[in-house]
């Protein structure tokens, strides 16, 4: 009896996520790493030199301070929310938005905010999938003490999982759902591409310090971080997947730790299902347990796709683009789930190994991965505006040419050694260099 009254008090979290179709909308979270311009080496968390001074310098310009004892974690804006991961990179998390020019125009506010203060430090703000210089290492966890309880579990759970916390950035988009049926749809479309959406977004051209030759390395990190709450949710391609079946995965995971009245208490082993047995929890701290799983696809009040690295402009907004074009667009979302029912788990497990290994030449199912993005471009523009056509265009002309911004950084990488990939920051926008404005570098 109790385990269906806490499966229903997750369900009902993902239920209050339905919406109507003109209350769609799009999340988007950019995730970012600071590096010394000369060296590309890390910038750490600690003192005025560091994240932590960057960050009271913002608090100049209007941003309220959130703070975990005497240390600086966070700030807030009217329209946005900037976060740390656990090495130091810095997320901003736009609020949902109706158009992408909402969104294009809090992030360029944003980048005029923060850039100006990492000029006067000769720091660069990087959009990459993976640190470009420094090794784990070298780079200090931030004082946040959720990852304090994550460090040490994560760590006995996958190899990668430090490399995960400490070295990667991405992409993440949030889109929204009408109800059950629609949510299963956009559930299962996509796990089903997430293959290809790695692959499309790749840009992660080093790996501790060494060209990394094969595709999809934080497709590969994840997968080795920890098998119960990364990769694809299961079961999520092998049956009708739904709000309760979401619901029981949640419950099925140890949270690692969880909030109860404003403290974290870690949990070790012990599953959602175990813990709930234990303690009462409000919405807002159940809402708090959804957040401690990863996987490729995530469930909360929206559908978010975590799949996407760290891309520097104009292809961040190429990629939220495409998001769009596919989910919020009937007939490639009816196309695609069609497509979809003849996958299974396993199937899409074979072609993230096949993605990291053979790229564009890979396979799901019967279609090359090549022929599969082409088909994903041309449904998504059946429901896009003439301006979102050509926010598309930057990231289509690198994938038609078998590319994506990975590809294009090694080579760059092997003909000027570790500054090629200078090219990934974002100060040059503020800057307003001719290469970054409204086009690709390619």
């Amino acid at each position: 009896m109790k385990y269906e009254k806490n499966l229903e008090s997750i369900v009902s979290i993902i239920k209050q996520g339905e919406k109507s179709l003109n209350q769609f909308r799009i999340g988007v979270e950019f995730e970012h790493i600071v590096v010394k311009e000369d060296t590309l080496q890390s910038v750490t968390y600690y003192g005025e030199e560091g994240i932590e001074g960057i960050l009271n310098k913002l608090l100049l310009k209007g941003y309220k301070g959130k703070y975990e004892e005497e240390y600086l974690v966070g700030l807030t804006g009217e329209d946005r929310e900037i976060t740390l991961e656990p090495g130091g990179q810095l997320e901003i998390s736009i609020k949902p938005c109706g158009t992408i020019d909402e969104i294009k125009s809090i992030y360029f506010n944003f980048l005029n905010d923060i850039v100006p203060i990492l000029e006067e430090r000769n720091l660069l703000l990087m959009a990459i999938g993976y640190h470009p210089k420094s090794s784990i290492d070298q780079i200090p966890f931030n004082p946040k003490k959720r990852y304090e309880y994550m460090s040490k579990y994560l760590g006995e759970k996958g190899k990668y999982a430090h490399n995960m916390m400490k070295g990667t950035a991405a992409l993440q988009v949030s889109i929204d759902y009408i109800n059950e049926e629609d949510f299963i749809r956009k559930f299962r479309v996509a796990n089903f591409i997430s293959p290809l959406l790695y692959l499309i977004s790749d840009n992660s051209p080093i790996f501790e310090g060494q060209i990394y030759y094969k595709f999809g390395l934080r497709s590969l990190i994840w997968e080795n971080t920890d098998k119960q709450r990364s990769d694809i949710v299961p079961n999520s391609l092998n049956k009708k997947f739904g709000y309760k079946d979401y619901g029981k995965y949640i419950l099925s995971v140890p949270p690692i730790l969880v909030m109860k009245d404003g403290e974290f208490i870690g949990t070790g082993d012990k599953t959602v299902e175990q813990i709930m047995e234990e303690y009462t929890f409000s919405e807002e701290e159940i809402a708090h347990i959804m957040t401690m799983v990863f996987p490729d696809v995530r469930a909360k009040h929206y559908i978010e796709l975590r799949m996407g690295d760290s891309l520097p402009y104009p292809y961040n907004f190429s990629y939220i683009t495409l998001i769009k074009g596919i989910f919020y667009n009937e007939i490639a979302l009816e196309y695609l789930y069609k497509l979809s029912l003849r996958a299974e788990d396993d199937q899409i497990h074979i072609a993230k190994d096949l993605m990291h290994e053979k790229g564009f030449g890979a396979h799901i199912g019967s279609k090359a991965a090549y022929d599969f993005i082409r088909i994903m471009f041309d449904l998504a523009k059946k429901a896009l505006s003439p301006e979102e056509k050509e926010l598309l265009m930057p990231l289509e002309k690198l994938l038609i040419n078998k590319n994506n911004l990975s590809t294009i950084s090694k080579e760059r990488v092997r003909n000027e050694g570790v500054s090629g990939l200078k090219w990934c920051n974002l100060n040059q926008w503020v800057r307003g260099e001719e290469d970054v404005h409204n086009k690709g570098i390619i």
